[in-house]
Protein backbone atom coordinates (compact mmCIF):
# COMPACT_ATOMS: atom_id res chain seq x y z
CA UNK A 1 0.00 0.00 0.00
CA UNK A 2 1.03 3.22 -0.38
CA UNK A 3 2.76 4.35 2.48
CA UNK A 4 1.63 8.02 2.47
CA UNK A 5 -1.87 6.66 2.37
CA UNK A 6 -0.78 4.28 4.97
CA UNK A 7 -0.02 7.24 7.21
CA UNK A 8 -3.02 8.96 6.65
CA UNK A 9 -4.97 5.85 7.47
CA UNK A 10 -3.16 6.07 10.33
CA UNK A 11 -3.44 9.27 11.45
CA UNK A 12 -7.47 9.85 10.54
CA UNK A 13 -8.87 6.00 10.97
CA UNK A 14 -6.67 6.56 14.82
CA UNK A 15 -8.94 9.80 15.57
CA UNK A 16 -12.26 8.70 14.61
CA UNK A 17 -12.48 5.53 15.56
CA UNK A 18 -10.94 6.15 18.84
CA UNK A 19 -14.03 9.03 19.09
CA UNK A 20 -16.59 6.66 17.85
CA UNK A 21 -15.62 3.89 20.73
CA UNK A 22 -15.65 6.33 23.55
CA UNK A 23 -18.51 8.21 22.44
CA UNK A 24 -20.58 5.04 21.64
CA UNK A 25 -19.27 3.46 25.10
CA UNK A 26 -20.46 6.20 26.89
CA UNK A 27 -23.47 7.03 25.71
CA UNK A 28 -24.78 2.88 25.18
CA UNK A 29 -22.94 1.81 29.07
CA UNK A 30 -21.36 -1.07 26.82
CA UNK A 31 -18.00 -1.75 25.13
CA UNK A 32 -17.56 -1.01 21.87
CA UNK A 33 -14.81 -1.78 19.83
CA UNK A 34 -13.79 0.14 16.28
CA UNK A 35 -11.05 -0.96 14.11
CA UNK A 36 -10.57 1.12 10.92
CA UNK A 37 -9.27 -0.81 7.78
CA UNK A 38 -7.27 0.38 4.99
CA UNK A 39 -8.83 2.79 2.91
CA UNK A 40 -9.67 3.51 -1.03
CA UNK A 41 -11.16 5.80 -3.50
CA UNK A 42 -14.56 5.11 -4.53
CA UNK A 43 -17.23 7.19 -6.60
CA UNK A 44 -20.88 7.24 -6.17
CA UNK A 45 -21.73 4.19 -7.51
CA UNK A 46 -19.13 2.36 -5.38
CA UNK A 47 -20.27 4.19 -1.90
CA UNK A 48 -24.15 3.13 -3.55
CA UNK A 49 -22.93 -0.42 -2.86
CA UNK A 50 -20.94 0.09 0.45
CA UNK A 51 -24.53 -1.24 1.89
CA UNK A 52 -27.21 -3.12 0.02
CA UNK A 53 -29.87 -1.96 2.73
CA UNK A 54 -30.96 1.40 3.30
CA UNK A 55 -28.27 3.47 4.08
CA UNK A 56 -28.00 6.65 6.73
CA UNK A 57 -25.60 9.47 5.44
CA UNK A 58 -24.18 11.73 8.70
CA UNK A 59 -23.10 14.95 6.81
CA UNK A 60 -20.89 18.14 8.10
CA UNK A 61 -19.61 20.82 6.84
CA UNK A 62 -15.97 22.36 8.35
CA UNK A 63 -16.60 25.81 9.72
CA UNK A 64 -12.74 26.43 10.38
CA UNK A 65 -9.54 25.03 9.49
CA UNK A 66 -10.49 23.78 6.14
CA UNK A 67 -13.09 23.60 3.88
CA UNK A 68 -15.42 20.62 2.70
CA UNK A 69 -17.66 17.63 3.82
CA UNK A 70 -17.12 15.26 6.01
CA UNK A 71 -19.88 11.98 6.16
CA UNK A 72 -20.58 8.79 7.32
CA UNK A 73 -22.25 6.28 5.92
CA UNK A 74 -23.97 3.17 8.34
CA UNK A 75 -27.06 0.79 7.87
CA UNK A 76 -30.42 2.09 8.99
CA UNK A 77 -30.71 -1.10 10.81
CA UNK A 78 -27.68 -1.02 12.43
CA UNK A 79 -28.41 2.77 13.03
CA UNK A 80 -31.18 2.41 14.43
CA UNK A 81 -30.19 -0.53 16.93
CA UNK A 82 -27.41 1.72 18.12
CA UNK A 83 -30.37 4.76 18.99
CA UNK A 84 -31.94 1.95 20.87
CA UNK A 85 -28.95 0.74 23.28
CA UNK A 86 -28.53 4.21 23.83
CA UNK A 87 -32.13 5.29 24.67
CA UNK A 88 -31.76 2.42 27.48
CA UNK A 89 -33.34 -0.49 25.20
CA UNK A 90 -31.73 -4.06 24.42
CA UNK A 91 -30.71 -3.19 20.87
CA UNK A 92 -34.15 -3.64 19.35
CA UNK A 93 -34.04 -2.42 15.29
CA UNK A 94 -36.43 -0.51 13.70
CA UNK A 95 -37.73 -0.09 9.99
CA UNK A 96 -37.21 4.12 10.19
CA UNK A 97 -34.79 6.46 11.67
CA UNK A 98 -37.27 9.87 13.42
CA UNK A 99 -38.12 12.17 15.62
CA UNK A 100 -36.13 11.14 18.62
CA UNK A 101 -34.34 8.50 17.60
CA UNK A 102 -32.75 10.54 14.62
CA UNK A 103 -32.28 13.77 17.44
CA UNK A 104 -30.12 11.13 19.38
CA UNK A 105 -27.82 9.64 16.30
CA UNK A 106 -26.96 13.24 15.20
CA UNK A 107 -26.00 14.66 18.64
CA UNK A 108 -23.96 11.13 19.13
CA UNK A 109 -21.99 12.37 15.94
CA UNK A 110 -21.80 15.64 16.81
CA UNK A 111 -19.46 14.55 19.84
CA UNK A 112 -17.91 12.13 17.34
CA UNK A 113 -16.87 14.52 15.03
CA UNK A 114 -16.16 17.42 17.95
CA UNK A 115 -13.99 14.65 19.61
CA UNK A 116 -12.16 13.50 16.68
CA UNK A 117 -11.44 16.69 14.92
CA UNK A 118 -10.13 17.58 18.75
CA UNK A 119 -7.66 15.67 18.49
CA UNK A 120 -6.98 16.22 14.55
CA UNK A 121 -6.19 20.03 15.72
CA UNK A 122 -3.51 18.55 18.07
CA UNK A 123 -1.76 17.31 15.42
CA UNK A 124 -2.84 20.20 12.83
CA UNK A 125 -1.27 22.66 15.52
CA UNK A 126 -4.50 25.03 14.61
CA UNK A 127 -8.21 24.60 15.49
CA UNK A 128 -10.22 22.44 13.05
CA UNK A 129 -14.41 22.78 13.29
CA UNK A 130 -17.52 21.72 11.40
CA UNK A 131 -21.06 22.43 11.73
CA UNK A 132 -23.82 20.75 13.46
CA UNK A 133 -24.45 17.42 11.39
CA UNK A 134 -27.09 16.76 8.59
CA UNK A 135 -28.84 13.03 8.59
CA UNK A 136 -30.02 11.79 4.84
CA UNK A 137 -31.43 8.12 4.01
CA UNK A 138 -30.48 6.42 0.71
CA UNK A 139 -31.67 2.99 -0.74
CA UNK A 140 -28.16 0.96 -0.93
CA UNK A 141 -27.47 0.16 -4.86
CA UNK A 142 -28.81 3.36 -6.08
CA UNK A 143 -26.44 6.14 -6.53
CA UNK A 144 -28.96 8.73 -8.43
CA UNK A 145 -29.37 10.73 -5.39
CA UNK A 146 -26.17 10.62 -3.81
CA UNK A 147 -24.47 13.39 -5.69
CA UNK A 148 -26.60 16.08 -4.44
CA UNK A 149 -26.55 14.39 -0.90
CA UNK A 150 -22.41 13.71 -0.76
CA UNK A 151 -21.76 16.80 -3.45
CA UNK A 152 -18.80 15.93 -6.50
CA UNK A 153 -16.65 12.75 -5.75
CA UNK A 154 -14.27 11.08 -5.85
CA UNK A 155 -14.00 9.62 -2.25
CA UNK A 156 -11.54 8.41 0.13
CA UNK A 157 -13.33 5.67 1.93
CA UNK A 158 -12.10 4.49 5.38
CA UNK A 159 -13.79 1.78 6.61
CA UNK A 160 -14.55 1.36 10.66
CA UNK A 161 -15.31 -2.06 11.65
CA UNK A 162 -17.51 -1.47 14.42
CA UNK A 163 -18.41 -4.61 16.60
CA UNK A 164 -20.16 -4.94 20.09
CA UNK A 165 -22.17 -7.58 21.51
CA UNK A 166 -24.87 -7.38 20.11
CA UNK A 167 -24.23 -5.08 17.30
CA UNK A 168 -21.34 -5.30 14.69
CA UNK A 169 -20.69 -3.30 11.34
CA UNK A 170 -18.61 -1.49 9.40
CA UNK A 171 -19.11 2.44 9.37
CA UNK A 172 -17.81 4.58 6.38
CA UNK A 173 -15.66 7.30 6.92
CA UNK A 174 -16.04 9.29 3.32
CA UNK A 175 -13.62 12.36 2.73
CA UNK A 176 -14.02 14.14 -0.69
CA UNK A 177 -10.46 14.13 -2.42
CA UNK A 178 -10.52 18.10 -2.07
CA UNK A 179 -10.86 17.54 1.51
CA UNK A 180 -7.86 14.65 1.71
CA UNK A 181 -5.52 16.77 0.25
CA UNK A 182 -6.17 19.37 2.58
CA UNK A 183 -5.79 16.78 5.28
CA UNK A 184 -2.75 16.00 4.20
CA UNK A 185 -1.28 19.27 4.15
CA UNK A 186 -2.36 19.95 7.61
CA UNK A 187 -0.99 16.74 8.95
CA UNK A 188 2.72 17.13 6.73
CA UNK A 189 1.27 13.79 5.36
CA UNK A 190 3.87 12.23 2.62
CA UNK A 191 6.21 16.24 2.46
CA UNK A 192 9.59 15.46 1.47
CA UNK A 193 11.93 16.15 4.85
CA UNK A 194 13.00 19.97 4.53
CA UNK A 195 17.25 19.79 2.62
CA UNK A 196 20.05 21.21 4.62
CA UNK A 197 20.90 24.61 4.42
CA UNK A 198 24.47 24.68 2.54
CA UNK A 199 27.45 25.73 3.62
CA UNK A 200 28.42 29.27 3.23
CA UNK A 201 31.21 29.67 1.06
CA UNK A 202 34.50 30.50 2.07
CA UNK A 203 35.62 34.15 1.95
CA UNK A 204 38.25 34.66 -1.01
CA UNK A 205 41.80 34.95 -0.24
CA UNK A 206 41.88 33.11 2.86
CA UNK A 207 43.41 29.83 2.30
CA UNK A 208 42.74 26.17 3.97
CA UNK A 209 44.57 25.63 7.19
CA UNK A 210 46.67 22.33 6.47
CA UNK A 211 47.66 19.78 9.39
CA UNK A 212 46.44 19.16 12.48
CA UNK A 213 44.51 22.09 14.63
CA UNK A 214 46.14 23.82 17.44
CA UNK A 215 45.42 22.45 20.59
CA UNK A 216 43.22 24.80 22.98
CA UNK A 217 44.89 26.94 25.68
CA UNK A 218 44.58 25.57 29.04
CA UNK A 219 42.38 27.28 31.10
CA UNK A 220 43.71 29.27 33.96
CA UNK A 221 42.46 28.67 37.43
CA UNK A 222 40.92 31.52 38.80
CA UNK A 223 38.80 32.36 42.19
CA UNK A 224 35.95 30.18 42.86
CA UNK A 225 32.48 31.52 42.59
CA UNK A 226 30.58 32.36 45.41
CA UNK A 227 27.21 31.83 45.64
CA UNK A 228 25.27 34.78 46.72
CA UNK A 229 23.78 35.74 49.93
CA UNK A 230 20.36 35.49 50.51
CA UNK A 231 18.08 32.82 50.72
CA UNK A 232 17.74 30.66 47.44
CA UNK A 233 14.62 31.00 45.17
CA UNK A 234 12.23 28.32 45.07
CA UNK A 235 12.24 26.01 41.42
CA UNK A 236 8.11 26.42 42.05
CA UNK A 237 8.33 30.43 41.67
CA UNK A 238 6.63 30.90 38.39
CA UNK A 239 8.39 33.21 35.85
CA UNK A 240 6.54 36.45 35.50
CA UNK A 241 8.73 38.18 33.12
CA UNK A 242 7.19 37.61 30.16
CA UNK A 243 3.57 37.99 31.45
CA UNK A 244 2.63 41.54 30.15
CA UNK A 245 3.23 39.78 26.79
CA UNK A 246 0.20 38.01 27.72
CA UNK A 247 -2.40 40.10 29.40
CA UNK A 248 -4.55 41.24 26.00
CA UNK A 249 -5.00 37.50 25.84
CA UNK A 250 -8.83 37.09 26.41
CA UNK A 251 -10.04 34.04 28.22
CA UNK A 252 -13.39 32.67 28.49
CA UNK A 253 -14.72 33.04 31.99
CA UNK A 254 -17.31 30.41 33.78
CA UNK A 255 -19.67 31.04 36.96
CA UNK A 256 -20.72 27.11 37.62
CA UNK A 257 -23.50 26.90 40.23
CA UNK A 258 -22.69 22.90 39.99
CA UNK A 259 -23.23 20.13 37.86
CA UNK A 260 -25.11 16.41 36.89
CA UNK A 261 -25.38 13.44 34.70
CA UNK A 262 -27.84 12.48 32.78
CA UNK A 263 -28.67 9.54 30.21
CA UNK A 264 -29.25 10.33 26.39
CA UNK A 265 -32.24 9.12 26.75
CA UNK A 266 -33.29 11.11 29.46
CA UNK A 267 -31.90 14.45 28.08
CA UNK A 268 -34.25 14.08 25.06
CA UNK A 269 -37.26 14.19 27.77
CA UNK A 270 -36.12 17.45 28.54
CA UNK A 271 -39.37 20.00 28.32
CA UNK A 272 -39.84 23.55 29.57
CA UNK A 273 -40.35 23.38 33.74
CA UNK A 274 -38.18 20.35 33.85
CA UNK A 275 -35.97 20.70 37.26
CA UNK A 276 -32.16 19.50 37.06
CA UNK A 277 -30.47 18.76 40.72
CA UNK A 278 -27.22 19.59 40.82
CA UNK A 279 -24.52 18.36 43.12
CA UNK A 280 -24.01 21.35 44.90
CA UNK A 281 -25.94 22.11 48.47
CA UNK A 282 -27.94 25.65 48.56
CA UNK A 283 -25.61 27.15 51.03
CA UNK A 284 -21.99 25.96 49.02
CA UNK A 285 -20.18 28.21 47.34
CA UNK A 286 -19.90 28.84 43.62
CA UNK A 287 -16.96 28.39 41.57
CA UNK A 288 -14.88 30.55 39.04
CA UNK A 289 -13.28 28.80 36.50
CA UNK A 290 -11.01 30.46 33.76
CA UNK A 291 -10.75 28.42 30.42
CA UNK A 292 -11.84 25.84 32.79
CA UNK A 293 -9.61 26.04 35.69
CA UNK A 294 -10.94 27.04 38.85
CA UNK A 295 -9.38 30.45 40.73
CA UNK A 296 -12.00 31.40 43.13
CA UNK A 297 -14.90 30.61 44.81
CA UNK A 298 -17.69 32.74 45.45
CA UNK A 299 -21.36 33.85 45.58
CA UNK A 300 -23.92 35.34 43.03
CA UNK A 301 -25.52 37.97 43.63
CA UNK A 302 -27.80 41.06 42.21
CA UNK A 303 -26.03 44.40 40.35
CA UNK A 304 -28.25 46.64 38.97
CA UNK A 305 -30.92 43.51 37.94
CA UNK A 306 -27.78 41.87 36.54
CA UNK A 307 -26.23 38.91 38.14
CA UNK A 308 -22.93 39.04 39.22
CA UNK A 309 -20.17 36.99 41.18
CA UNK A 310 -18.57 38.05 44.98
CA UNK A 311 -15.12 36.75 45.10
CA UNK A 312 -15.12 35.01 48.66
CA UNK A 313 -11.92 32.98 48.15
CA UNK A 314 -9.06 33.22 44.96
CA UNK A 315 -6.12 31.47 44.92
CA UNK A 316 -2.32 32.86 45.10
CA UNK A 317 -1.33 34.63 42.04
CA UNK A 318 1.22 32.18 41.35
CA UNK A 319 -1.36 29.59 41.29
CA UNK A 320 -3.49 31.19 39.28
CA UNK A 321 -0.79 31.51 36.49
CA UNK A 322 0.15 28.42 37.11
CA UNK A 323 -3.09 26.73 36.53
CA UNK A 324 -4.01 28.48 32.86
CA UNK A 325 -0.65 27.50 31.50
Amino acid sequence: MDPVMSDLDQKIGGCFSESMSSVFSMLTGREFAIKPQDGNTLDHVGVSVLHQATVVYVKAHYTKGMTGTLLFALPLKEGTMLVDLMLGGDGTPSTELAGDSRDALAETFNQIMGSANQALSDLAGETLSISNVEIFSAEGGDSSGLEEIMGPGPFYDLPLETSQESLGTVIHLLIPDLLIQQLKRKLGIGEAPAAPAPAAPEPPGRRRRRGPAPAPPEPRPGPAAVPAAGPQRQASTVETGNLDLLLDIELPLMVRMGQTEMQLGELLKLTPGSILELNRAADAPVELLVNSKLIARGEVVVVDGNFAFRITEIESTDARIRSLV
